[in-house]
């Protein structure tokens, strides 16, 4: 299952229309990545946790999908809102780079891969299929080589891939390559893609509903560095 997109082209996800809660925690970051899309770790852990605790387990929402403005795991706030997701009976699913931020009671994890985050990855990778997640793989494209999903896939065992288009944001003063998206056959992956960046705004038509919180507590229409998502 493959769908590509750079701005309005193909589209693919799901029929059903689950709906995402999605959420940029405030977190510090060991990483120096150079398309760091967050430069600024920071954010307002509490205000973010009064917003999620009015809607988690409310208005529909099946999974939420916790990002970061550094590395997910080290939010002051991510292990007591991985328990509040679990006691409302969501799923759980976590954009990351580190094994830290992978623990029991995740649904899924991406696990951010490149040559910035690659021996960490590795290691995150790992400790989700030691703890049986799902495994997404999360990479930037970058436009100067082509990346093969399914290829990717195989190599790390993952279900699912997404090659993300670089954007003009953060670290970066440039925009380049194609957002592409891999679902393995008759993998499990909940409410995969989560449409939350502005690369994916063109999967959100056919993909499950995203509502989106920023690291303020504040909602807002893309996570990242995207105008807006304060």
């Amino acid at each position: 299952m493959l769908y590509a997109s750079n701005t309005d082209t193909e589209k693919g996800g799901s029929d059903d229309m689950e709906h995402t809660l999605a959420v940029e925690l405030p977190a510090d970051c060991p990483l120096k990545c150079a398309f760091c899309r967050t430069e600024e770790h920071s954010g307002n852990p509490q205000a973010v946790l009064d917003t999620l605790r009015t809607h988690v387990g409310q208005n529909g929402y099946s999974e939420i999908y916790l990002t970061s403005t550094g590395e997910t795991g080290l939010s002051p706030i991510f292990k007591e809102v991985v328990g509040m997701a679990n006691s409302a009976g969501m799923g759980v699913a976590v954009l990351c780079a580190t094994a830290g931020s992978v623990i029991p009671g995740l649904t899924r994890v991406e696990v951010s891969l490149n040559p910035y985050t690659s021996v960490l990855a590795k290691e995150a990778i790992a400790k989700a299929k030691e703890l049986g997640i799902p495994v997404v793989i999360s990479m930037i494209d970058e436009g100067i080589e082509e990346i093969d999903l399914e290829t990717i896939a195989a190599q790390y065992g993952a279900d699912g891939v997404i090659v993300r288009a670089l954007q003009p944001e953060g670290a970066s003063d440039r925009g380049a390559g194609t957002t592409r998206i891999y679902q393995r056959p008759r993998s499990s992956l909940g409410n995969f893609p989560a449409t939350a960046y502005a690369e994916l705004e063109a999967f959100r038509p056919s993909s499950p509903l995203i509502t989106c919180i920023g690291p303020n507590g504040t909602f807002v229409p893309f996570l990242g560095g995207y105008v807006g998502a304060n």
